[in-house]
C-alpha cells in the first residue's frame, strides 16, 4: 500500500483525473476484480459461492476485492438472513461490453 502522499500516489491520481479510461482501468485493476465481475455477468454470487468458483482466493483477497469493487460502485452486496449477495450495479454492467470486448482480444 502506497502512502497517500507519495508521488506515485500523486500521479496516479493525476492521471485518474486526467483520463477517464485510465480511472476505469484502475477500478478493475486487482489480481481477482476481473474474475469476480466476470462471474457476475452471469449471476448475482454470494460470499461462499465465490469460494467455491474461485478456489485459489485467500479471505482476505476476497474481501479486499468484494470491498473495494463496492467503493468504486462496480457491484453492491444485499445481506439476507443467511448471507450476503453481490450484483452488478448500473455501472457495472454498463463495464460488461468493454470487459467482454477485452476478453476478446487475444483470441
Amino acid at each position: 500500500m502506497r502512502k497517500e502522499n507519495s508521488t506515485n500516489s500523486m500521479n496516479e491520481k493525476a492521471l485518474q483525473n486526467f483520463c477517464n479510461a485510465s480511472k476505469t482501468l484502475m477500478m478493475i485493476s486487482g489480481r481477482w476484480k476481473l474474475s469476480i465481475v466476470f462471474k457476475l455477468m452471469d449471476q448475482d454470487v454470494n460470499y461462499s459461492e465465490f469460494k467455491i468458483l474461485l478456489p485459489e482466493i485467500s479471505d482476505r483477497s476476497l474481501s479486499k476485492q468484494l470491498k473495494e469493487l463496492i467503493e468504486d460502485g462496480l457491484i453492491s452486496k444485499e445481506k439476507n438472513k443467511i448471507s450476503s449477495v453481490y450484483s452488478l450495479t448500473k455501472k457495472g454492467k454498463n463495464l460488461q461490453s468493454v470487459l467482454l470486448t477485452l476478453s476478446d482480444f487475444q483470441k
